[in-house]
């Protein structure tokens, strides 16, 4: 057993690369989190970033609605060796893979040593081609959300102005900074009537987040109200495709320009580490 939980540590390796680790999540649901995320995958595919989407909205999955796509497996099965990885993975392009995860993911705690490194191998083997993993989180403050967040090497937090959305987002973002000691959270402003709308929401909320938490938001970006994309949804096709110059889709070319015209970090291969420390059982 000793030497299992050695080699399972050590899947993380030490080779270096520019990637990123994103999650989204939302204090509530309603606050199109799942339409950023996707828009957002479906983006960086666009400019040659190769991207895995982790749908983790563990028992609401709905990112293949979103992306008009269809998924009958999940990671679950690959774990009970029902399915192969390949055969769960979407590709929705040739730039973007999906990975759904569906309602039995607490079932890991119960996994065997061996299926879980084996899994671990997959998954790191996938991740030495990739650049970007994205992960849709599901809304709430519930231990499978915390779990993808706090592993994430950036989190962001999506709210709306609406009064129950700005209150649950800063209970999601107590529990992350009280409990989990993040001090980086990013927010994304959705369903504003204008910049000025948005604006007054981020400081709202950093202001109470600065008084109360001892600690800094940063705005990603933000969004005005837009008409096209409750129709995207329903067509299940990514806004940023059809109407790339509406404000939902500068919206999310803004986010993606906080995120990449910086300097990115480099770090040990973070999602590596982001699936080992997910499925880390020692």
């Amino acid at each position: 057993m000793n030497d299992q939980a050695k080699r399972l540590r050590e899947l993380v390796d030490t080779n270096k690369k520019n990637q990123k680790v994103i999650a989204v999540s939302s204090g509530k649901g309603g606050v199109g989190k799942t339409s950023i995320v996707a828009n957002m995958a479906v983006a960086l595919s666009n400019i040659n970033k190769k991207v895995i989407l982790f749908d983790g909205d563990l028992g609401l999955a709905n990112v293949d609605i979103v992306l008009g796509i269809k998924t009958k497996y999940s990671i679950i099965d690959v774990i009970n060796k029902s399915k192969t990885l390949e055969e769960i993975i979407v590709d929705y392009n040739t730039n973007l893979k999906i990975i759904p995860a569906g309602s039995g993911i607490e079932d890991i705690s119960n996994v065997a040593e061996n299926d879980l490194i084996e899994l671990l191998e997959k998954l790191n083997e996938l991740s030495n081609q990739t650049d970007v993993l994205l992960i849709d989180t599901g809304a709430g403050i519930s231990k499978k959300v915390m779990t993808l967040l706090k592993n994430a090497i950036d989190i962001i937090i999506v709210a709306t102005p609406e009064p129950t959305s700005m209150a649950d987002a800063y209970a999601t973002i107590k529990i992350l900074t009280l409990n989990y000691n993040r001090k980086d959270i990013k927010m994304f402003v959705n369903m504003t009537k204008d910049k000025s709308e948005a604006q007054s929401v981020f400081n709202n909320m950093n202001n109470i987040c600065e008084k109360f938490l001892n600690t800094k938001l940063e705005m990603a970006s933000y969004s005005i109200f837009d008409k096209n994309l409750p129709n995207s949804i329903k067509s299940q096709k990514p806004l940023i495709l059809d109407y790339p110059d509406s404000s939902f889709s500068i919206s999310i070319k803004r986010l993606i320009n906080y995120f990449f015209s910086q300097n990115i970090k480099i770090i040990d291969n973070p999602i590596k580490k982001f699936f080992n420390n997910l499925f880390r059982r020692l």
